[in-house]
């Protein structure tokens, strides 16, 4: 089964996030998209995505970034 690079780069971002986990600070898109090799302009729309589903928030700012909505472990692939 094929995915499409959306998905995968959707998946391979709550994997970083799920990874940055309980940090003192949001993380970063730039850290993100350099950790996971995926282009900072493209993770940006998929990070809103990922906010309207409630699967991650931001925090605006400076110190401003994207952490996940919920723990990790309470996140599935299950639909609701």
């Amino acid at each position: 089964m094929k995915i499409s690079a959306k998905a995968e780069y959707a998946c391979l971002a709550m994997f970083e996030l799920a990874k940055r986990h309980g940090g003192p600070r949001p993380t970063q898109i730039h850290l993100v998209a350099e950790a996971q090799a995926i282009p900072s302009q493209y993770l940006v729309q998929i990070l809103i995505q990922l906010q309207r589903s409630g699967l991650v928030r931001s925090e605006r700012g400076a110190k401003g970034g994207y952490r996940l909505a919920r723990e990790p472990q309470d996140i599935s692939c299950r639909r609701r």
